[in-house]
C-alpha cells in the first residue's frame, strides 16, 4: 500500500505547481442571443472549476473578477454552453447558439458516446454528483428507483455484505439475471468504487444499446464513468460526513409477564389442565414486580444488545489541468460499526487517480489507477446465527445473571451476547487494483479516423481469517449459586482461507466520425479479448487451512501444542478463464432527422466444446426525429423522436463452465478394499456436449419528447423479450443403475415484457428560486414458455408453473378459520385428519376428495421480486439553501411469512412478538394469526395463502439539507449539509417485516441513516 500511496501523491504534488497566486483583474462584457442579437439577462457567468460566478444584468452585463489563467463558463437555459478563456481580455462580448439542453447531452454506451440527439437506442442515465450526498457505504445501494428500468435488490443491511444485484427490465431468465458492469469500458466490481469518482451511470436496457457486449448482454448492462481531469486551475476538495445506523424496523418483543399468559393460552389450548398451566399466579406477578431478576426476569434482547452504529466517511479529490495536461485523483476513506458494537466493523479504504496527456496534436495518452482496501470484522459466529439467538431467546431468559456481563446466561449452551462479544472473530482483507493505459491516434490521412488501444490489468487479493474461541455462560442452581460451562465451542479453532483473481482485458477500437453535407456516419469496431475474471464471486486460485482443538490460545496456523494430522485440512484449487469478442456498431443520419444503426458482436467463450464456441449477436435500430421536419412547427414541443430497435444478446449458462465435459468428483472413502477404504474419483454428471448459450431476442418501441424550452423531459418505452435455450433439467427417466445426474439441457423458454417511461422537469424562478422534480416508472411481467413440466402439474391449470410468471407461489388456499366444532364436524377432511380445533386454518379441498395434498395446491401469490418499481425525486433550490427528496418504491411483490414473524414460540420456547397478540379467539375471529398453540408446526403452518402478504411499499429514500457559505478568503465554496436515508416507509404490511427486505427475521436488516457533512473546495 505504501508504494500505492505513494503514486497517488503524485496529483496533490501537481496541484501546487498548478495553483499559482495568478493575478486577478475585472473582466467585463455583454451577452448576446444569436438568433436575434438582444442582449440575455440572469446568463450565469462562471469561472470554471470553482463556484464563484455571477449573473448577467437585465442588459446582458456583466463584470467579474478573474486572472488571466480562468476559463470562463457561460451558461442558460435552452442555450448552448459557452467556455471562453480569459487570457488578456477586459471586454469580452459573448454571443450564445440557441439549443435545446436534451437534444446536447452525450450519452454514454459501450465502448463510446453519442449525443442524444442522433441516439437510437434506449438507455436512462444520472449523475454522480446527484448520488454522494446518499448516507450509504456502497453507491448500489443508492440507484434504486433514480433509473428507469433498473431494479434492485439488497438482501442485507450488514457492514461489509450489503451488496445489492441489479436487474435491468425485471427478470427474463431461469438462470442469473443479475445486470453486466461496467467500470470505465472494463468489467469491474461496484462494490469497491467510491462514490465521489462517479461521473455518470447509464443503463443500457433494449437490444440496440447492449448488442457491443454480445453473451453478456441480456440481462442488461450498468455504466459507470469516472471522472477525469478538466481543463482550468487547480481545484481540491475535502468531504466529511459523520452520521448513525439504526435498523429500518425492529420487532417489538413481549414482555416475560406477556410471554408466560400466552404460553399458559397455548397450553390449554393444546388440551392442557388450565389448573396446571406452566406459569402460576405467583410466577406471573415476579414477573411484573422485578423481585427476582434471575428467576423471573423481563428481558428485552434488542434492548440489551442493539444500538446506533456510527458511520463516518471521509475524501479528498484534485483535479486541474490544461490544454496538454489533465489530471483527477482521490483520497476515500469510509467506517461503519454494526448496530450490536465494534465488534461488527468495516472499514474501506480508496485511492484513485485518472491522467490524460495531449501528447501531440493527434495523439492523447491516459494512465487510470484505482486502488482499493476492504477490511471486515465481525464475530466469528455469522449474523444470521446471531440473531437466531436473539429470537430463541424469550424475555423469561436473563442475558445475564444479576444483570452482570461477567456471568452471562446459557441456553442450549449459546448466548448472543457471547456470541457477538467472546466467540471468536472472522476477518477479511479484500484488496483491489485496477491499472488501465489508453493511447488514442487520429490518423490525419483518413480525416475522422482514430485507433484506440487499452490495455487493462485487474488483480484481486482476499485473505480470510476465523478464529473461533470457546467462552463460558453459566447456569442458575437451586440454590442460588452459578455453575460455569464451556459453550460455542470445546477448544479453539481456526481457518485461514487465501482467494485470488486476476484479468487481463486487452481493447483495440477503429472509430469513425465524418460528416458530408446532411449525411452522417459514425462507427466502431472493437476486438476485445480477455483472460482471467474480474466476478466477485469467482477466484482463480484458492487455499484454505483449518485447525482445530488448539491447546493454546493462539490465532496462528501452527502446532499450537496439538500435532495431531486428524486436526489438520487443507483444501483449495485454481482455474482459467478466456473470452474474445469482435464487436461492431454504425450509425448513419440524415440531416439528424432520420437515423438507421446496425450493431452487434461476435463472442467467443470457454464455457462450451470446442466448435460451439462461437455465437453471432445482432441488433438493428432506427430513429425518426418528427420535430425537425418542415410539416411540424411547433413552440412548445422541442423535440420529437419515434425510435426502435430489434436484435439479439446471449446470457452464459447457468451451473458454470465445461458441462460440456463428464463431471468426476475426488472424494475420501470411495472404493473398499480388503479390510479398508481408500480415496478415489467418481463420475457425478453425464455431460452435454451441446450445451449452449441463453439467447434474448428483444424488441422496444420507444418515444422522446421534450417541451417548454426543454424544461420538461418525457421517455416512454414499450418492450419484450423472448428468451430460449435456457438450461433446465432433462426430461428423462433413467433407471437407478444409471448411477449418475443426468446433465440440463438448453430447453427452456421465457419472455418478459413491459414498459418504462421517465418524466424529467427543471425550471427557474424569480429570485434564484428553482425546482426539479423526476418520475420514473417500470412495468415488467414474465412468463414461463417451457419448462419441461412434469405432466401432472402441466395437465392441471391451477398447478402448472408453464404459463405463469416465474416464482409464482403455489400452495393450499386459505378459507379463514375454523370458529366452531360444527364447522370442523361438516368437513370432511378436518374429520379425517382429526385433531383440528377452532382457530385452526381452514384450507380449500380442491378436488373434495376428503384429504389435503398437493393436487389441492393452486396459485396464492405473487413472486417476491416486484411487477413495478419507481421513484421520484423533487428538489427546491433558492439562493444558498437546498432541500431535495428522492422517494422510492414498489408493487406486484408479495411476501412469505413463516418462522419467528409467523408462530408465536417457534422452537418451542422462542420468543413471542407484539403482533403475535392478534390471535384467534372466539371474541376474535378474524385475526391475523391462528389460535396458540405451544409448539407451533405442522398443520396451521403448512404452506398457504394465510401466510401471504403484499410486499407493496413507499419509501423516503434519501432527504437532502443543504446550504452553501460563499465568497470565504481563500476558499470557493463551503457546503453543509444534513442527510437522512430510509427515514419513512409507508406500507400496508401488519407485521415487523421491512418490505424492501423481507428476511427481516433470519438477515441482519437494512439500516436507517441520519448524517451531517460538510463539503470544502479550494
Amino acid at each position: 500500500m505504501k508504494k500505492i500511496i505513494e503514486f497517488f501523491m503524485v496529483p496533490l504534488l501537481l496541484l501546487v505547481w498548478y495553483s499559482g497566486n495568478a493575478q486577478n483583474s475585472t473582466v467585463k462584457g455583454i451577452i448576446l442571443s444569436s438568433g436575434d442579437d438582444m442582449p440575455l439577462p440572469g446568463v450565469s457567468i462562471v469561472i470554471k472549476g470553482t463556484s464563484k460566478g455571477v449573473v448577467s444584468d437585465f442588459d446582458g452585463k456583466f463584470s467579474i473578477d478573474a486572472s488571466s489563467s480562468d476559463v470562463l463558463v457561460f451558461s442558460y437555459l435552452g442555450f448552448s454552453t459557452k467556455e471562453i478563456a480569459v487570457k488578456n481580455q477586459k471586454n469580452i462580448t459573448v454571443v450564445l447558439e440557441e439549443s435545446s439542453q436534451a437534444l446536447e447531452e452525450v450519452v454514454v454506451l459501450g465502448y463510446g458516446t453519442q449525443k442524444k440527439t442522433t441516439l437510437t437506442a434506449s438507455v436512462s442515465s444520472v449523475k454522480g454528483d446527484e448520488l454522494v450526498d446518499a448516507p450509504v457505504a456502497s453507491v448500489a445501494n443508492t440507484l434504486g428507483g433514480r433509473l428507469s428500468g433498473l431494479l434492485t435488490t439488497q438482501s442485507s443491511g450488514e457492514p461489509g455484505f450489503d451488496e445489492t444485484t441489479f436487474k435491468v427490465r425485471g427478470i427474463g431468465t431461469t438462470g442469473n439475471s443479475d445486470a453486466l458492469v461496467i467500470i470505465d469500458g472494463i468489467e469491474r466490481s461496484i462494490t469497491s468504487i467510491n462514490p465521489r469518482d462517479i461521473q455518470t451511470v447509464t443503463v443500457l436496457k433494449d437490444a440496440a444499446s447492449v448488442a457491443p457486449y454480445g453473451l453478456k448482454g441480456a440481462n442488461g448492462v450498468v455504466l459507470i464513468t469516472t471522472k477525469r481531469g478538466m481543463e482550468g486551475k487547480a481545484e481540491i476538495s475535502l468531504h466529511s460526513s459523520y452520521g448513525f445506523q439504526t435498523p429500518t424496523n425492529l420487532p417489538e418483543q413481549l414482555s416475560s409477564y406477556e410471554w408466560a399468559s400466552l404460553k399458559n393460552i397455548a397450553f390449554v389450548n393444546d388440551g392442557g389442565d388450565p389448573t396446571n398451566v406452566p406459569f402460576s399466579e405467583e410466577d406471573l406477578t415476579k414477573f411484573l414486580d422485578g423481585t427476582d431478576i434471575n428467576r423471573y426476569p423481563n428481558e428485552d434482547v434488542m434492548d440489551q444488545l442493539i444500538d446506533s452504529a456510527p458511520m463516518a466517511s471521509h475524501g479528498l479529490t484534485v483535479t486541474g489541468g490544461d490544454d496538454k495536461f489533465k489530471y483527477f485523483g482521490s483520497l476515500g476513506y469510509l467506517t461503519q460499526e454494526g448496530v450490536w458494537g465494534d465488534a461488527t466493523n468495516f472499514q474501506r479504504y480508496n485511492l484513485s487517480s485518472n491522467i490524460d496527456y495531449q501528447l501531440s496534436e493527434s495523439t492523447k495518452f491516459g494512465i487510470d489507477v484505482s486502488a482499493s482496501l476492504r477490511d471486515v470484522e465481525t464475530p466469528s459466529i455469522g449474523a444470521g446465527q446471531i440473531i437466531f439467538g436473539f429470537w430463541r431467546l424469550n424475555s423469561t431468559n436473563p442475558i445475564f445473571y444479576n444483570n452482570d456481563k461477567n456471568t452471562p446466561a446459557g441456553y442450549f449452551e449459546r448466548n448472543p451476547y457471547l456470541d457477538i462479544n467472546h466467540s471468536g472473530y472472522f476477518r477479511s482483507n479484500d484488496y483491489r487494483y485496477a491499472f488501465t493505459i489508453r493511447l488514442e491516434q487520429k490518423i490525419k490521412e483518413i480525416p475522422g479516423l482514430t485507433i484506440k488501444a487499452n490495455l487493462a490489468i485487474d488483480k484481486r487479493d482476499v485473505t480470510n481469517k476465523t478464529w473461533r474461541t470457546p467462552y463460558t455462560f453459566y447456569q442458575l442452581n437451586n440454590d442460588n449459586s452459578l455453575s460455569g460451562f464451556t459453550g460455542n465451542i470445546q477448544a479453539p479453532s481456526l481457518t485461514e482461507f487465501y482467494g485470488g483473481s486476476r484479468q487481463l482485458t486487452g481493447q483495440l477500437i477503429a472509430a469513425y466520425n465524418n460528416t458530408w453535407g446532411k449525411h452522417s456516419i459514425d462507427a466502431i469496431t472493437v476486438f476485445e479479448p480477455r483472460d482471467g475474471t474480474n466476478d466477485p464471486n469467482i477466484f482463480n486460485k484458492t487455499l484454505s487451512v483449518t485447525r482445530t482443538n488448539f491447546n493454546l490460545d493462539l490465532d496462528e496456523i501452527s502446532t499450537s501444542g496439538n500435532s495431531n494430522p486428524d486436526d489438520l485440512s487443507a483444501s483449495g484449487f485454481s482455474q482459467s478463464q478466456r473470452q474474445v469478442g469482435y464487436a461492431y456498431r454504425a450509425t448513419y443520419d440524415y440531416a439528424k432527422k432520420y437515423i438507421l444503426e446496425i450493431g452487434g458482436r461476435y463472442d467467443g467463450h470457454y464455457f462450451f466444446a470446442p466448435g460451439k464456441r462461437f455465437s453471432f449477436f445482432p441488433s438493428f435500430s432506427g430513429a425518426w426525429r418528427i420535430s425537425d421536419e418542415d410539416f411540424f412547427a411547433s413552440q412548445t414541443i422541442n423535440n420529437l423522436k419515434l425510435r426502435g430497435s430489434w436484435g439479439k444478446s446471449g446470457n452464459l449458462a447457468r451451473g458454470g463452465a465445461f458441462q460440456y465435459l463428464s463431471q468426476f468428483i475426488v472424494s475420501n472413502n470411495v472404493y473398499a478394499f480388503d479390510s479398508g477404504t481408500v480415496s478415489g474419483v467418481y463420475e457425478s454428471l453425464d455431460p452435454n456436449p451441446n450445451i449452449t448459450w441463453e439467447k434474448a431476442t428483444k424488441y422496444d418501441l420507444g418515444v422522446e419528447v421534450d417541451l417548454f424550452n426543454s424544461d420538461l423531459g418525457i421517455e416512454f418505452d414499450a418492450f419484450y423479450e423472448r428468451r430460449s435455450d435456457m438450461l433446465i433439467a432433462a426430461n428423462v427417466v433413467v433407471p437407478n443403475e444409471f448411477g449418475i445426474g443426468i446433465g440440463e439441457e438448453n430447453n427452456g423458454v421465457m419472455e418478459n415484457k413491459g414498459l418504462d417511461f421517465s418524466v424529467n422537469y427543471y425550471h427557474g424562478f424569480f429570485d434564484d428560486f428553482k425546482i426539479d422534480a423526476g418520475f420514473n416508472f417500470t412495468y415488467a411481467k414474465n412468463k414461463i414458455l417451457e419448462i419441461a413440466e412434469n405432466d401432472a402439474t402441466l395437465n392441471d391449470p391451477e398447478r402448472s408453473r408453464t404459463g405463469k410468471p416465474l416464482g409464482t407461489r403455489f400452495g393450499l388456499k386459505s378459507l379463514g378459520y375454523f370458529q366452531n366444532e360444527q364447522e370442523i364436524a361438516a368437513t370432511p377432511y378436518a374429520v379425517n385428519l382429526g385433531n383440528i380445533q377452532p382457530g385452526d386454518v381452514k384450507y380449500w379441498d380442491r378436488n373434495e376428495d376428503g384429504e389435503i395434498n398437493d393436487k389441492d395446491n393452486v396459485v396464492i401469490g405473487n413472486s417476491a421480486f416486484p411487477k413495478v418499481t419507481y421513484g421520484f425525486n423533487l428538489g427546491a433550490h433558492y439562493k444558498d439553501f437546498s432541500l431535495t427528496t428522492f422517494w422510492q418504491g414498489s408493487m406486484g411483490a408479495d411476501t412469505y411469512l413463516s418462522g419467528w414473524g409467523a408462530q408465536a414460540f417457534e422452537q418451542s420456547n422462542g420468543v413471542a412478538f407484539k403482533n403475535h397478540l392478534d390471535y384467534w379467539t372466539p371474541d376474535n375471529s378474524n385475526a391475523e394469526y391462528p389460535r396458540l398453540t405451544s409448539n407451533p408446526a405442522g398443520y396451521n403452518y403448512w404452506g398457504s395463502s394465510h401466510w401471504i402478504k403484499s410486499g407493496n411499499y413507499l419509501r423516503l429514500k434519501t432527504l437532502t439539507l443543504a446550504y452553501s457559505l460563499k465568497e470565504i478568503p481563500r476558499i470557493n465554496n463551503v457546503r453543509l449539509y444534513l442527510s437522512g436515508q430510509n427515514l419513512l416507509t409507508f406500507t400496508n404490511l401488519k407485521t415487523d417485516v421491512d418490505p424492501e427486505n423481507p428476511n427481516n427475521y433470519t438477515g441482519y436488516w437494512q439500516q436507517k441513516t441520519l448524517i451531517v457533512g460538510v463539503d470544502v473546495k479550494f
